[in-house]
C-alpha cells in the first residue's frame, strides 16, 4: 500500500512539474539573440526588452532616466519571431522614493508604475523598466524589496529571483 500511494506521489510530482514548465511557453531570447529579453507575455503575445538599444537619458542619482526598445511578438507562444511592432519605452527613476514612471507619449508626462500593479495598469511597461534599469546598472529596482499588497494583505517581491536570470 506504501509503495502504491509513493508511486501516485511520485506520478503527480511529476505532472505538476510538467505543468509548470509548461505554463510559459515564451522563449526567454527572442530566436535566441539574448539582445532580445522577455519581459513579459500575455495571451500568446511576447514582448522582448532589445539590450542594444538601451541607452540612459539621465544619470543624476536618485534620478534616472532609460531609454530602450521594446519589441512586440504575435503568437509567441506558437514560435512567431517575427516582431510586429518595436516601441521606444522611456523610464524614469526615483531611487531614494522607489518610484518607476513611464513616459507613454514621449513629452515628459510621466505615469506612475506601481510595484504591484495589475497586469492593467503596467503590464509590459513595469516588467521592461526593471529590465532596463537591472541592464543599466546591474540592480534591482521594485525587485529590491518587498511591497505591501493591501488586496492579499501582506509583503510580496515584484519579481521572481528567475527574472534577472540572464545572459
Amino acid at each position: 500500500m506504501k509503495k502504491i500511494f509513493l508511486l501516485a506521489t511520485v506520478v503527480c510530482l511529476f505532472l505538476l512539474g510538467n505543468v509548470a514548465w509548461a505554463s510559459n511557453p515564451y522563449p526567454q531570447y527572442l530566436g535566441g539573440n539574448n539582445n532580445f529579453i522577455l519581459v513579459d507575455g500575455h495571451m500568446g503575445v511576447a514582448w522582448y526588452l532589445d539590450r542594444s538599444s538601451l541607452y540612459v537619458e539621465k544619470y543624476a542619482p536618485p534620478q534616472y532616466i532609460i531609454v530602450a526598445n521594446v519589441c512586440t511578438v504575435d503568437n509567441a507562444d506558437r514560435g512567431n519571431t517575427t516582431i510586429s511592432k518595436v516601441q521606444p519605452y522611456r523610464f524614469f527613476y526615483n531611487w531614494d522614493l522607489r518610484q518607476m514612471y513611464i513616459d507613454r507619449n514621449g513629452n515628459s508626462s510621466w505615469v506612475y508604475l506601481k510595484p504591484l500593479g495589475s497586469w492593467a495598469e503596467s503590464g509590459v511597461s513595469m516588467p521592461a523598466g526593471e529590465m532596463a534599469f537591472y541592464l543599466a546598472y546591474g540592480l534591482k529596482f521594485y525587485g529590491s524589496q518587498k511591497w505591501y499588497d493591501s488586496y492579499l494583505k501582506g509583503y510580496y517581491s515584484a519579481f521572481e529571483p528567475s527574472f534577472y536570470e540572464i545572459n
